[in-house]
């Protein structure tokens, strides 16, 4: 019987770290992928005054609160590529404002929001020139052209 459960027992230890493998294998080749799109893609700049809009090429969008599903995406046609910590002031914290804010608080709260855009992608059936959704803070986030 000790047998048999220790033959059972190396078994689902072999299946298991077989699993874990192909499954670190399957990571490793979407993100080797992911990279690969993420160098042919354009930049598109981020207004660092308000961090409201994207611009690409002579084209603005306004980035709005409304959130799309990821289903409702076509392709990447662009990137943002930026992550920021602003206050509330929209004034943009340096490393050592961070460490600082970190170390020692001010006796007053100080509101700080962290900013981490990425890609930019088409929306099935609308055309880039009147919407696109961008990435922030891992939500798609529709961003309007500006007229």
């Amino acid at each position: 019987m000790k047998i048999k459960n220790s033959i059972l027992s190396l078994l689902l230890i072999a299946s298991t770290s077989l699993g874990g493998c192909s499954l670190i294998s399957e990571l490793k080749h979407t993100a080797s992928k992911n990279m690969a799109i993420d160098k042919r893609l354009p930049i598109y700049e981020l207004n660092k005054q308000n961090f409201k809009e994207i611009t690409y090429k002579d084209k603005t969008y306004i980035i709005q609160k409304s959130v799309i599903k990821p289903g409702s995406l076509q392709k990447p046609i662009g990137r943002v590529s930026q992550s920021i910590t602003i206050n509330e002031k929209n004034e943009i914290l340096s490393k050592k404002e961070l460490r600082e804010v970190e170390i020692l608080p001010n006796k007053k709260e100080e509101k700080r929001f962290h900013l981490n855009f990425g890609w930019v992608y088409s929306i099935k059936n609308i055309s880039p020139d009147e919407k696109i959704a961008v990435v922030v803070n891992n939500e798609y986030r529709v961003a309007k052209i500006k007229k």
